[in-house]
């Protein structure tokens, strides 16, 4: 996560969603950055970016799951993310 997340929610081991004050592109950068540095590749094919919303896809994770990262602008300077586990 971000280091300014807040109203962060798991749900369970395989789904969390949290509110960041970042930007898109830095919310972006940050994922890439993280999960590239750790091995992971993003499913680029996959990526989907508006200007308000985007949602990628890294490949990587122990047990072959996908990491789904999706973020919803809300309008008032926040955004949230979801990060979830899916079957690749």
């Amino acid at each position: 996560m971000t280091k300014d997340a807040y109203n962060v929610t798991n749900f369970g081991e395989d789904s969390i969603v949290y509110y960041t004050n970042m930007s898109m592109d830095e919310v972006m950068k940050f994922y890439r950055d993280g999960y590239t540095s750790m091995g992971y590749k993003e499913r680029e094919i996959l990526t989907v970016v508006s200007d308000t919303t985007f949602s990628m896809v890294f490949d990587g994770y122990p047990g072959g799951k996908a990491v789904v990262i999706q973020s919803v602008d809300l309008g008032d300077g926040s955004r949230t993310v979801s990060i979830r586990l899916e079957d690749a």
